[in-house]
């Protein structure tokens, strides 16, 4: 479960009063990482096998996670805690009603349980980005972040997508975290397209890349695939992505992040969803 653990020397109790900890954390596993505007202070990574994921398939695991993991109980400069959920949407200001989030995911969502929802404004998109997790998940991180400190994950990546693009053209943005996949496109640094996906085979993966392509009559060998998260250059997922959408490459961590030496095992693309934070 466990795949990258890192944690300086230096970072304790009392130090950490001067640091920033910054969490992800889905139904496939969590990142965390901690800084002190200087360099990086610990990076770790745990990843839960599977394809179709429940909160409950994995609750115990989470929980063994976040129980065992001894900076969650240190108190830091600031904690910030993005969820990295399939089930948010993005719903134009002026469409937009807070008393009613349940019937933004009424078409959405399959599963039953008892469920926790948010919303965020997207000033740089003119809308909001509403979101829901199941609640058990929501209580787990409310134990150990304030509640206005936990958001969602689509927030940052969506501002370090547009960033990334050019003030001419299209560019496509594809984000994963074990079989779930967040798209986006932009044009002309205008925001045209987001969804996120679950998907268990990577041709699933290549047809969903392929769909935001062509609703756009984007020609995948022309308009270049930027590709972060949780795969490597030698998986088969990268190979097949690369028979059908040339060029591939992958986005700069954003300012402020630091890879410490002992990370140089992973791609600098492994976290680039967290550097966002």
């Amino acid at each position: 479960m466990p795949v990258f653990s890192f944690q300086s020397e230096l970072l304790t109790p009392a130090m950490a009063t001067n640091c920033h900890l910054r969490l992800v954390v889905g139904v496939q596993g969590a990142s965390l990482w901690v800084n002190n505007n200087e360099r990086t202070l610990a990076l770790k990574s745990w990843q839960l096998p599977g394809t179709d994921l429940s909160y409950q398939n994995v609750e115990s695991d989470l929980r063994g996670i976040f129980g065992s993991e001894r900076l969650l109980d240190m108190d830091f400069a600031t904690k910030r805690c993005a969820l990295a959920s399939a089930a948010c949407t993005l719903v134009p200001r002026r469409l937009f009603d807070p008393q009613n989030l349940e019937h933004y995911f009424k078409m959405l969502l399959r599963e039953s349980g008892e469920r926790d929802y948010g919303f965020e404004k997207l000033e740089a998109f003119d809308c909001y980005l509403v979101w829901t997790v199941d609640r058990g998940l929501m209580r787990l991180c409310s134990h150990y972040f304030p509640m206005e400190n936990i958001g969602h994950l689509a927030g940052p990546l969506l501002n370090a997508y547009q960033s990334l693009s050019p003030t001419e053209g299209y560019a496509v943005f594809a984000n994963l975290r074990g079989q779930k996949v967040q798209i986006a496109v932009f044009e002309r640094q205008n925001l045209a397209y987001f969804n996120a996906f679950d998907f268990s085979k990577p041709s699933d993966l290549l047809y969903y890349i392929l769909l935001a392509y062509k609703q756009f009559e984007l020609n995948p060998l022309d308009i270049p695939l930027t590709l972060s998260g949780t795969l490597l250059e030698d998986s088969e997922i990268f190979r097949l992505l690369l028979r059908y959408v040339r060029p591939m490459r992958f986005p700069p961590l954003t300012e402020g992040f630091k890879l410490p030496e002992e990370a140089k095992g992973l791609p600098a693309h492994y976290w680039f969803d967290i550097s966002t934070l």
